[in-house]
C-alpha cells in the first residue's frame, strides 16, 4: 500500500483489520475491512473475512472464507456512478468476476480460480486502468 501511495494512486486508505477470538481467548478469525480512494474518482470496497486454525504441526493455517474487491468510479455532476470490476464469492461460494461495459453496466460473471484472484496492488492497478478508459 505505501507503495501506492508513494505513486500518488491511493488518496485516502480506511481499511482496518480486526481479529475475532473464540470462546477459549484463542484467535479464530481475522478481517480486512474499509475502502480505498484513488486518483480519478476511483473507489474500492476490500471485505476479506480469514479463518485461522493451528495444524498439525500447530503452525497457523489462514484460509479466506469470504472474498470482496469492488471497484467503481464515484459519479460526478455530470456523469453517474461506473461499475468497473468486482471480484467476490458471495453469490454461488465459488470466487467470480463481475465484467462490466463502459456505461458501468455488468456483461460477464466468469469463475475465477483462487490463484487467478489478484493481489490488492494488483486490483487497484487494474481498477485505475479501467477508469482511465
Amino acid at each position: 500500500m505505501d507503495r501506492l501511495v508513494d505513486e500518488g494512486i491511493v488518496l485516502r486508505d480506511t481499511l482496518s483489520f480486526y481479529e475475532v477470538a473464540g470462546p477459549s481467548g484463542n484467535l479464530v478469525a481475522v478481517a480486512l475491512t474499509g475502502r480505498l480512494t484513488y486518483r480519478d474518482r476511483v473507489t474500492i470496497r476490500v471485505d476479506k473475512k480469514m479463518e485461522i486454525r493451528r495444524d498439525a504441526s500447530n503452525r497457523y493455517e489462514v484460509r479466506t472464507r469470504y472474498y470482496q474487491y469492488h471497484a467503481w468510479r464515484r459519479a460526478t455532476a455530470n456523469q453517474p456512478r461506473r461499475d468497473l470490476i468486482r471480484y467476490d464469492n458471495a453469490h454461488s461460494g465459488a470466487l467470480h468476476a463481475h465484467l462490466f461495459d463502459a456505461d458501468g453496466h455488468e456483461v460477464a460473471r466468469p469463475e475465477v480460480a483462487l490463484h487467478d484472484l489478484p493481489s490488492l496492488d494488483g486490483f487497484v492497478r487494474h481498477a485505475v486502468a479501467l477508469a482511465e478508459n
